[in-house]
């Protein structure tokens, strides 16, 4: 019974974030971007596990018109460590290359602190993620968030070699700085995932992010690709 009402709230997430990608095209403070990343993700015996990540971000379309330009790119690392049988907790680094593409704007630099918590219910994972981050760049902005994630294989009870999985979240941010007035922002994120092999895994989804809409509300929709190396 759980199972099913699940399945049926996954399917109605993915037609309402079409409705939204729908009507983009009306809204003028509108941008629309893709985000290819690789990763490379290292387990070991103890709980300590490690991620390195390489990924760009260029614009596709802004202020009403299709581009094709470079915002940045990013290198990222995480080291966590397994709290319990469902805890982890994750810090990291994050570095974006933006000067060279955009002279007026600096590099940023960013800290991540976060604790994820995971649950299974029979096939379905479900998982929970506070992270909190720290953006230095021309200004300093502190960033809270909240994701809910769940993820469901769609040809059995798990996602083996040559497989498909789901996965479906929601995530609320809220940004302060010394600088800049606190604002809410809302995610919602539709991905599909291919089990190439016991180690490479790809993923292709979108993300929509409503930002800003306690003061000056914008909207970006991105197009994701992943594709993720196990060692």
């Amino acid at each position: 019974m759980i199972l099913t009402y699940t399945k049926n709230l996954l399917v109605f997430s993915i037609f309402l974030l079409g409705s939204f990608t729908y009507q983009l095209h009306a809204q003028k403070k509108f941008t629309g971007f893709a985000e290819p990343s690789v990763s490379l993700n290292i387990k070991s015996e103890s709980p300590w596990s490690y991620n390195f990540t390489i990924a760009n971000r260029d614009i596709l379309y802004q202020k009403e018109e299709f581009n094709a330009e470079i915002k940045h790119i990013e290198l990222a690392q995480y080291t966590s460590l397994s709290v319990g049988l469902y805890g982890k907790i994750t810090a990291g680094i994050r570095y974006r290359f933006i000067e060279m593409f955009d002279e007026h704007k600096d590099n940023e630099v960013r800290l991540v602190e976060q604790y994820s918590y995971s649950t299974k219910i029979k096939n379905l994972k479900a998982s929970h993620r506070f992270r909190i981050a720290q953006r230095f760049r021309e200004r300093t902005t502190h960033r809270f968030r909240y994701r809910f994630l769940v993820d469901i294989p769609l040809n059995g009870q798990r996602s083996d070699v040559k497989e498909f999985s789901l996965s479906l979240s929601t995530e609320s941010v809220f940004e302060m700085g010394k600088e800049e007035k606190p604002s809410l922002g809302q995610r919602l994120n539709s991905s599909l995932s291919y089990q190439i092999s016991s180690n490479t895994k790809f993923k292709f989804g979108l993300e929509y992010r409503y930002r800003n809409y306690t003061q000056t509300p914008k909207t970006e929709l991105f197009l994701l690709t992943g594709l993720s190396l196990s060692l």
